[in-house]
Order: C-alpha cells, then structure tokens, then sequence
C-alpha cells in the first residue's frame, strides 16, 4: 500500500492542489515509533523462546554454544527491517510534501492570502473562547515537467482574483526559479517556470546539422521550424545588438540544406548593403526606392511562378515547399520605418502591398519576408502585416508602449533589459506570451564577411 501511495505522489504530470495550513504527519511518526517497540519485543520474545544450541564434542570434552549466532541474525533482521521502515516514512514524507508545496504553502503564509473569521466556543464550565480560523484560502495548484514548473492560481471571483495576476515576482523568489510566461484566463492566472536557466548559445549551434532540417536555434531552449513559424519581426534601437542577430541569421540560413536565397533591402545603406560585393549577391541587394520596389516585385513573381508550377493540382494537397526540395526565398527588409519616411506615399504603398502579398501567401511556397524596425511604430507597419509574424522579438531596452506594438499585448511585466543582446521574444506554436532571451553569442573579431564569401561559394561548388 505505501508504494502505491508513492508511485502516486511521484506522478508528476497531474496538477496538485496546495494544501494550507500543510497536513501535519505526526502520526506517522508516531505510528513508526511503536511499530520499532513492537519488532523490539517481539525479536526479544523470540530470541528468549528459541532453545538453547551447545553441542558436546568428546574428542576435545568440551561443549560449544551457537546460541550466539542466532542471536547476532536477530539483530540483523531487527536492523535492516528498522532501517528500511525509516527510509520508507521518509520517502512518503518527501514525496507527499514537495519542496514546491512547501515553498508556495510558505508563500501564501507570508502574503497572508487567506481570509480568518473568529468563532465562540463554549467550554463544559459554561465559559465562551473565541477562536480564530481559516475559512477561505487562495486556490494554488502546480504541474511538473522536465523542464518546466506550472502555478495555477485560480480566479474565483474573491478577493484572490486581482491578486492572482500580480504574484509573477514573488513565485520567482519563492520558488527561485526565472518566469518564463504568463497565460492569463477568465478563471486561472498561470504561472510558467524555467527549471533550468535558459543557456546563451553560440554563433554556430544555430542551425541543426542533421540534413534537411529547418531548425534554427536561438537558445538552449528555444528553437524553431522555418516552414512553421514564417515572417520575422525584429525590433531594436543602436547598441541592442539587432544588426549581430540579424548577420548571425543569415550566415546560418546560408548553412541550410537546400542554401536559402537570400534578397536584402537596406535603404539606410548600413552593414548589409556591403553584402552586394560577395559574389552571389549581385542584383539581390537593393538600397535605393527603385531596386527596393524591383526586389520585393521580383520575389513575388518568383513565389506566383512557384504556386504556378509545384501547386496546380490536387496532388499537391498538404504540400509545402519542403516537399519540393525547393530553397526557402528569405527577404531581409532593414530600416524598414527609415524607408516609409523617406519616400513618397505611391512607392511606399507599392511596397507595402508587395510586404503584404509575400506576409498572406508565402508560407506554403517557401517565401518570406524578416522586417527590422528601430523604433516600433504601428503607423509604419499595418496591424494586418504584423499579426502574421511568426517570430517577434524586441531587443534592448523599451518602454511597454513598445513591447505592446511588437507582442500586442500589456499583460506581462518587462524587465529592464541590461544586457547586449538580451530582449523579449515570442514565437507562434513555442510562446503563449513573451519571454526573455539573449541572442547568441558572437565574437566581436567574427569575420562575417569572409564567412559569407566561404559559404557562398561553397555553394557554387556543389550547383557545378
């Protein structure tokens, strides 16, 4: 029965209800006290009732005793049945009272998020006590998983309700554990934490190498599919680190299999547009209003041709561009506000219409578009385009009107980012809310040029 009982609080995959005040076990202890008294007089009683053994040998005229023998197998067993009754009430002890239980028990204790009322009681000489009781605690419940710890704490329309969507700061500090999100409901507000710190990665474990894998890696434990999370928005101001992230994207997206076709827009003329001096990217780097529009035109004739010639008929079902082996078309639109600004309305509207066509049908074919903005701005980027982004982030420090424009939503507490590279992420299917994260780590003598160059002609090498 006790193993039962533990292989049932071992089930770490059902939700679990913390209990307040905690159930006490003194009986147990009690219970495992007089079961050691008994085993001791029983033994005893035993050892006194079993005959004596002494055996006369003639030869030596001597008799020997084995009586110590059986005593000494006595105290064995008295030993290992004592020692293995303590290691059971211990684990069922552990296992019916986790350190989590424990933790947020203590947290509702110190936050006082339990309502007491006073009762009268009446004694046998007629004299009335007043007690004071718990009638009504916060509803917390919890799941474990391998990686992650989830608090529900539920909303029942008492005066826990507000408090459960402001407990974000004190469950990290009760359980010592980093927020990864939040999901909030009509009637739950839940809480999901990191068992393990998120690791920064480096450069180079971006891209999965098993062939024909689509995975980019950003964190140690956040990754995603091409095929299934299309279209990036990224947001962040000088010094956030957005222009690494991005180069380390594209080296890595130069390392899939097939080698993805890369088109960049750079109206600012910055760090990317010098990628139009590495071979293979000539007439795929536009900087002026004219080339931008030709590009973005260009794609999307190439992503018409791809429905044209791979989609045209039923067998294509459920298909993607995958299926075809075909390479996935990646536009990389930086200073995307700096653009709209500095043209007139008819171009920026040809533009944004072309943005909008790749943004609505480019998945299926393998087309996509990665827009880079300083500032975030809902004027410069329609709600209709960003809701279609898979993969959001927002880089270094902004204020909550910010993070609203990129993640459409206000219900989460930012943190003050400090650190280069570091930022808030979501990413559809991974994320119900953002998260923190930091992009991987880039040395600041990497050579992204020259790597650029390799991988590029590495591919020229594999087409001849």
């Amino acid at each position: 029965m006790i193993f039962s009982m533990l292989k049932k609080f071992n089930n770490n995959s059902e939700w679990k209800e913390i209990k307040y005040p905690q159930r006490k076990f003194g009986s147990l202890k009690y219970l495992l006290s007089i079961f050691i008294i008994l085993l001791t007089i029983f033994l005893l009683i035993l050892s006194n009732a079993i005959p004596s053994l002494t055996f006369n040998i003639p030869v030596i005229h001597r008799s020997i005793s084995f009586n110590w023998v059986i005593n000494l197998l006595i105290v064995a067993i008295w030993g290992i049945t004592i020692y293995k009754s303590v290691l059971v009430y211990f684990n069922l002890l552990k296992s019916t009272k986790s350190w989590i239980a424990n933790n947020l028990a203590y947290m509702i204790g110190t936050l006082k998020l339990f309502d007491e009322e006073y009762f009268e009681n009446i004694t046998n000489d007629n004299k009335v006590i007043r007690e004071k009781r718990i009638i009504r605690v916060i509803r917390i419940y919890y799941k474990e998983t391998e990686k992650y710890v989830f608090v529900r704490i539920m909303r029942d329309g008492d005066r826990f309700t507000n408090e459960a969507t402001k407990l974000g700061e004190n469950l990290e500090s009760s359980l010592g554990m980093e927020l990864e999100s939040t999901n909030m409901t009509v009637n739950y507000a839940e809480y999901i934490f990191i068992k393990r710190k998120d690791e920064r990665i480096d450069l180079n474990s971006m891209v999965n190498k098993v062939n024909g894998s689509e995975e980019i890696k950003i964190t140690g434990n956040i990754s995603y599919e091409l095929s299934k999370v299309p279209h990036s928005l990224i947001v962040g101001g000088t010094g956030s680190g957005k222009s690494f992230f991005i180069l380390g994207k594209i080296v890595n997206y130069l390392k899939l299999s097939p080698q993805a076709d890369l088109r960049i827009i750079d109206p600012k003329k910055a760090d990317l547009s010098l990628l139009r001096f590495v071979t293979g990217f000539e007439n795929k780097v536009a900087t002026e209003a004219n080339q931008i529009c030709r590009i973005l035109r260009e794609t999307v004739e190439l992503m018409e041709r791809r429905y044209a010639d791979y989609f045209n008929d039923v067998s294509a079902f459920g298909k993607t561009y995958r299926d075809f082996n075909l390479p996935v078309v990646i536009v990389i639109f930086d200073e995307f506000s700096a653009f709209m600004h500095s043209v007139d309305k008819k171009v920026a509207k040809e533009a944004l219409d072309y943005v909008f066509t790749i943004v609505m049908k480019g998945r299926q074919a393998g087309v996509m578009i990665e827009i880079l903005m300083q500032r975030p701005s809902a004027d410069d980027l329609p709600t209709n385009i960003r809701a279609q982004m898979g993969f959001k982030t927002g880089l270094g420090a902004m204020d909550s009107i910010g993070y609203n424009m990129i993640f459409d939503t206000n219900s989460i507490e930012y943190k003050t980012v400090t650190e280069k590279g570091g930022g808030y992420i979501q990413i559809d299917g991974k994320h119900t809310a953002p998260v923190y994260f930091e992009t991987p780590y880039i040395d600041k003598d990497y050579d992204f040029i020259t790597e650029i160059e390799k991988l590029m002609k590495n591919q020229e090498t594999i087409e001849l």
